[in-house]
């Protein structure tokens, strides 16, 4: 009987331990510049601007939740959005990409634990963007 029941703990304790621990997710969103010459950007905490050779925008978003559940991770990215970077289309000549949940309001689990939310972003624009403010980038025309 002592037996069964140090089975039934050993997992109890092994499937809790995976159900909260590390999750990690990288997120691609990409956008085609077409003709505009300026880039805006309007995005949730820090990012980092990387030259890249590709011609449109490429957002890489990795989030890690810790002490959190896949279905939580799963419900924030197809549910709540809160990843999701969109376009606004309300200023002519320029892409402009805004986050879509700017409030990110702290995560808490169900016994009322603190989770963990560590998001690193990314934004590859093209190599002939440079840098006019951390949030303007402009197309530098070739005049040859």
């Amino acid at each position: 009987m002592t037996y069964k029941i140090s089975i039934l703990l050993f997992f109890s304790l092994f499937f809790s331990a995976v159900g909260f621990c590390q999750l990690e997710k990288t997120l691609h969103q990409t956008f085609d510049l077409g003709e505009k010459t300026t880039l805006l950007l309007d995005l949730y905490g820090e990012y980092a601007i990387v030259p890249w050779a590709g011609n449109n925008v490429l957002v890489e978003t990795n989030v890690q939740l810790y002490n959190s559940t896949s279905s939580v991770l799963r419900h924030f990215i197809e549910k709540d959005l809160r990843y999701q970077i969109d376009v606004d289309t309300m200023q002519a000549g320029a892409l402009v990409l805004v986050s879509h949940d700017k409030k990110r309001i702290g995560l808490r689990t169900k016994t009322g634990a603190e989770s963990t939310e560590v998001i690193t972003t990314k934004v590859f624009v093209p190599e002939d963007f440079i840098v006019k403010d951390e949030k303007t980038l402009i197309k530098v025309v070739d005049k040859n």
